[in-house]
């Protein structure tokens, strides 16, 4: 599903009413999701859940990461001018 769907679903389709604070947590379900499903294809990740995993992924997965390269971002950046729109 594309982010405008996700985002449309998050607010159960009442995207006027989404606060700051809405958005900010979508904003970092997307980037966990990204993230979860970047360590699932990474063949070099530690597999099992504990600090390697977390500091593997803070430093191959960070915020800036997904910024920089996933295309979901590039979708984040384009709806937050119309995320209030119906």
């Amino acid at each position: 599903m594309n982010v405008q769907k996700r985002w449309v679903a998050y607010c159960s389709g009442n995207t006027r009413d989404a606060t700051e604070d809405d958005w900010n947590h979508f904003v970092l379900k997307v980037f966990f999701d990204w993230r979860q499903q970047q360590l699932a294809l990474d063949t070099d990740a530690p597999k099992q859940a504990g600090k390697a995993l977390t500091e593997y992924a803070d430093t191959n997965y960070n915020f800036a990461t997904f910024v920089d390269e996933a295309d979901s971002y590039q979708e984040l950046a384009q709806l937050e001018l119309t995320r209030h729109k119906p």
